[in-house]
């Protein structure tokens, strides 16, 4: 009696321990569901696997590839137009498998997605799905898919005779995808590039053509009065001592030059572009009687060496060179030294040099090639596109 009332505890422990332990070796739960029980042929639809098990247990997804097993329950009428060769259900494509933890990180839930669709007509049973837990299997529940034709095209009665099996599969007519704003963003992109390459490739064109450097050099100079300027003309004609040299042509060009410009600045008068005789014909308010009579004789006798190859003698230059200067120091503008000089912006421009021009024409080819290039790969984005 003794004895039996212990084996009566000990199994109720025994009991009371697997209650325990084997609830949550068991709790694995496997469900397939499908997002729509009925498709039209050819269409897509998805097939939902989730796997509810402990966080440290080991599960293994199944291994399915290009179709799914499956049995045909009934085709209805469309018996005649089922093609036999292929496979009933394929799988399209798959998701990559997605783990959510659940029960404050105690539980994990396992998804698998896929894309299944289906060229044959009918209504199909989809074999379960073995996942195998901890070296044990589970399988879902079965799956049911109907597969169906557009309900337009179907014959009266639902007969199928020969003259409708032939015409359902005749030549239809193509149908355009939607065009997509994702589909279409190189082409915007392609438009901006060659916007900014036609932009350049006319700006580099512009300069090439005109011979002017990208860039301008820009200094700041003091504006220096007519009569200063001059004077510093002379103080160079002065060092070089032009007229002790043999070259008259270029002491008499450097002398009226400095002549010419101190009219222009001084007066406003254009004496650089002008002739001795306009010159001459301006000079009369601007100069008395002796200072037009040397004037005239330094200016005929400069268009003698300029043209006629005239040799005048040293005494003759230096005078010349002395009307010059004493012109000058007569008709000079007076100005209070105090008075700070004036700042203005000259811009120096210069051509460009062999270098810079082959770089200039290199860069315009090699821009006008890219250009040509990308419009050619949009013509043809643009046909596969929408053609």
């Amino acid at each position: 009696m003794k004895r039996m009332r212990y084996n009566k505890y000990h199994g109720i422990i025994l009991a009371s321990m697997l209650a325990f332990v084997l609830p949550a070796k068991a709790q694995v739960s496997v469900e397939a569901t499908i997002d729509s029980l009925s498709i039209l042929l050819g269409e897509q639809t998805r097939i939902h696997l989730e796997v509810t098990c402990g966080v440290d247990q080991q599960v293994v997804m199944p291994a399915l590839h290009d179709s799914l097993p499956s049995t045909v329950i009934d085709v209805g009428p469309f018996e005649q137009i089922r093609d036999s060769l292929s496979c009933d259900i394929e799988i399209v494509g798959s998701v990559k498998t997605d783990t959510a933890m659940i029960n404050e990180g105690k539980r994990m839930t396992i998804s698998q997605d896929y894309q299944i669709t289906s060229f044959n007509p009918g209504l199909y049973q989809i074999a379960p799905f073995e996942v195998i837990v901890d070296s044990i299997s589970y399988y879902t529940s079965e799956i049911a898919l109907k597969v169906v034709i557009y309900d337009e095209v179907l014959p009266k009665n639902n007969f199928i005779d020969d003259e409708y099996k032939y015409s359902f599969f005749g030549i239809k007519n193509i149908r355009k995808a939607p065009v997509l704003f994702s589909e279409i963003k190189p082409l915007l992109y392609a438009l901006g590039i060659i916007a900014l390459l036609v932009l350049l490739f006319l700006y580099l064109f512009k300069h090439y053509r005109t011979n002017s450097p990208i860039l301008q050099r820009i200094t700041l100079e003091p504006v220096l009065p007519a009569h200063i300027k001059a004077q510093n003309a002379l103080e160079e004609i002065r060092e070089e001592k032009g007229w002790a040299q043999e070259n008259s042509k270029k002491y008499y060009t450097d002398l009226t030059d400095a002549l010419r410009q101190y009219i222009q600045n001084r007066f406003g008068i254009n004496a650089t572009e002008m002739t001795t005789a306009e010159v001459l014909a301006r000079i009369d308010s601007i100069a008395d009687e002796n200072q037009k009579k040397e004037i005239q004789d330094l200016l005929t006798t400069a268009d003698f060496v300029k043209f006629a190859k005239f040799q005048p003698l040293q005494n003759e230059k230096m005078l010349h060179y002395d009307v010059v200067t004493e012109y000058v120091e007569a008709t000079k503008e007076e100005q209070d030294e105090s008075e700070e000089p004036k700042i203005e912006y000259i811009v120096v421009k210069k051509g460009l040099s062999p270098t810079a021009k082959g770089i200039m024409l290199a860069s315009i080819i090699l821009i006008g090639i890219a250009a040509l290039a990308l419009f050619g790969w949009m013509i043809y984005f643009i046909l596969n596109l929408f053609i």
